[in-house]
């Protein structure tokens, strides 16, 4: 009897235990959501960059002395629990990749840049100015300074959109010696492969963001638009949970523009 009862306690504890982390699990995954969800309400201004781009570089303006040409791809990424908007540059003279995130205080955003060595990172920091421009300096470390590259590194890249999101400009800076001023080292225009980003317009939305959506997705015999292949990825993985989302969204929407009027 004793060991038939020490037997019982231990799996009651056992099933306690389970459910302990199956719960702990459940509330990972909220919070794990909730940070995606945040994530993507704080990138939503920028998702204006996610498409394929093709770019000229130009030391200066209106030159063609030392220019080049390359190619941008930028999607949006949910990896783990957070969402992100990262560019593929495989020609890029600065940087192949990088990964912009919202950063840890509102309006801020963070850029960890990969360099064509394909090693070498650098992080930037910073904010949409009042030119409605994504500003970022680099916060690097003396590794970083050391590494050597085809070109310097930048110290400040600047980001704008311009022709209804049809271009993508990309300033290249470099920091003066003791101050905050900075000099051109150059600046890439990219103009968007295929369809523009008509922001505002009557053109259908992504369900994972509501960009523009360019690439169609099915579920349970109906087909729906995503904006990118990190998208279309996400819907695969949870196309309820990202519909319910997209309702949700949509019904919030109607009600302010109901408030409106």
């Amino acid at each position: 009897m004793i060991a038939r009862s020490h037997r019982t306690r231990w799996r009651q504890l056992g099933l306690l235990t389970a459910a302990a982390l199956l719960l702990g699990a459940a509330d990972a995954d909220l919070k794990n959501s909730d940070r995606i969800q945040a994530d993507k309400q704080a990138l939503a201004p920028l998702q204006v960059y996610v498409g394929g781009w093709r770019g000229v570089g130009q030391v200066r303006r209106g030159s063609n002395q030392g220019a080049w040409t390359e190619k941008a791809n930028w999607t949006w990424n949910f990896d783990g629990d957070r969402a992100a908007l990262v560019f593929e540059s495989p020609e890029g003279k600065y940087y192949r990749s990088g990964r912009l995130r919202a950063g840890d205080k509102p309006g801020l955003f963070e850029l960890i840049a990969t360099r064509p060595d394909g090693e070498t990172e650098d992080r930037f920091v910073g904010r949409v100015d009042d030119k409605e421009q994504l500003v970022l300096a680099a916060e690097r470390g003396k590794t970083q300074e050391e590494a050597k590259d085809a070109a310097p590194p930048p110290d400040r890249i600047s980001l704008r959109t311009v022709a209804d999101g049809d271009r993508l400009l990309m300033l290249y800076e470099r920091r003066l010696a003791g101050g905050d001023r900075y000099t051109r080292l150059s600046e890439v225009g990219y103009t968007r492969q295929g369809s523009s980003f008509a922001k505002g317009s009557s053109q259908p939305d992504c369900v994972v963001t509501g960009g523009l959506g360019t690439i169609e997705v099915q579920y349970q015999g109906k087909a729906y638009l995503v904006c990118c292949t990190g998208c279309r990825d996400l819907f695969n993985d949870d196309p309820e949970g990202v519909l319910a989302d997209y309702r949700q969204r949509k019904a919030q929407e109607k009600a302010e523009q109901a408030k409106e009027k």
